[in-house]
């Protein structure tokens, strides 16, 4: 947990600011500011019965467009091309819980923390609770590539890996995981909506969340941050 805070806190330190290019996107106020997510974590951005994406994040990116007085286009797509997309300038920022983590500072800029929150695990009711000090030895689903596939690889665990939270909410249906590990709020929502058959842990660590933005795109940092305050 330590770990993670201080990862969060050099983060923090390393991603304000931009590497100063100008970018012609900047200029181009009829072009819609491209935002990315990951629509499948309520209630931070998820799609409705009729299809909308809707959802906090997506709430924030509506205010942080607005305030550059831009049209906005939001874009389904799966958490491992967020930051990807955002690096080869095909979007203009990313919002889907994403942790501010050194590493990802490399490749992108991160606003100031619009969340503090956490990872914790989700499991079948009537086994055993499981523990970061017993996962080397227990199967553990997780999203790919996400700060907490990091975290397990880091404490002996090598994960299941899905591209869809729900995939591995399904794996656990099936009892093909022990558990699940994710963002703490939507693996409560899971458990509350389980009629008690998923159970929710405490929180195993905390993080942080940013906005993550093309580093050639100055003005939408400064406007999520503008947001943010």
């Amino acid at each position: 947990m330590r770990t993670l805070w201080a990862l969060a806190i050099v983060a923090l330190a390393g991603c304000s600011g931009s590497e100063g290019r100008v970018d012609p996107r900047i200029a181009d106020k009829s072009r819609p500011l491209v935002m990315l997510t990951h629509p499948a974590e309520p209630p931070y951005s998820y799609t409705n019965e009729t299809g909308e994406i809707m959802g906090t994040d997506i709430e924030l990116a509506r205010k942080i467009a607005a305030k550059l007085g831009r049209e906005l286009k939001v874009e389904s797509v799966v958490f491992t091309d967020i930051l990807p997309r955002l690096k080869n300038g095909t979007a203009d920022f990313g919002i889907a819980s994403i942790t501010i983590t050194e590493a990802r500072c490399r490749d992108v800029d991160f606003s100031d923390p619009y969340e503090e929150n956490g990872s914790c695990f989700l499991y079948r009711a009537g086994t055993s609770r499981p523990r970061m000090s017993q996962i080397a030895s227990l199967r553990i689903g997780a999203e790919a590539d996400t700060v907490q596939d990091i975290y397990l690889c880091r404490h002996g665990c090598d994960p299941a890996r899905f591209y869809h939270m729900e995939d591995a909410i399904a794996a656990l249906e099936r009892d093909e995981v022990d558990a699940v590990y994710f963002d703490a709020p939507p693996l409560r929502a899971y458990a509350e909506r389980s009629g008690g058959r998923f159970v929710a842990t405490p929180l195993v660590a905390r993080d942080s969340y940013g906005v993550a933005v093309d580093k050639r795109r100055p003005d939408v940092l400064a406007a999520a941050n503008a947001v943010i305050a």
